[in-house]
């Protein structure tokens, strides 16, 4: 299993958390956001991106100021997996909306990871297409076994890690 390149974007600290739990069960390096600087991509043909809808269904602040990266970076012949916080109960309507903004600047890599829905009951999300989300999604706040389907969404992708 190659190196894990884990990125997060947090405003209270709940995806921070779980991005950290997930991270603990790879050989990875994990960073805020804010933090991020181009090299970084360099540096891992794995990577792990996780973010938290907010407002409108708008990816988090942190994160969305650093597409330009994002955008910027060769992602050929890397796999990228995609963890998306939000709440099902708030924001029904909007729920993990922000995740697909990664969808068109992440072009070469392999997306891995889409996830069922699970029990979750949401009214709409874009990042649920063809009948599953692009990547892991977490209710931080209203799912206590929120750390079992992690763990299960975990052991989905560790062949492709």
């Amino acid at each position: 299993m190659s190196k894990v390149g884990v990125i997060y974007g947090s405003n209270s600290g709940d995806t921070k958390e779980v991005a950290e739990y997930i991270a603990a069960n790879f050989d990875s390096e994990i960073i805020d956001v804010k933090e991020l600087e181009a090299e970084f991509f360099t540096k891992f043909d794995k990577f792990i991106f996780a973010a938290s809808t907010h407002g409108q269904g708008e990816l988090q602040k942190d994160f969305k100021a650093k597409l330009n990266l994002v955008a910027e970076a060769d992602f050929g012949g890397k796999t990228i997996a995609l963890v998306g916080v939000g709440g099902q109960v708030k924001h029904p309507t909007t729920f993990l909306d922000g995740l697909v903004e990664f969808l068109p600047l992440i072009r070469g890599a392999k997306l891995v990871g889409a996830s069922d829905v699970d029990g979750y009951k949401f009214k709409h999300s874009l990042a649920f297409i063809n009948g599953k989300f692009v990547g892991a999604c977490i209710d931080f706040k209203n799912d206590p076994e929120w750390k079992a389907r992690a763990d299960k969404w975990v052991a989905s992708i560790k062949g492709e890690f």
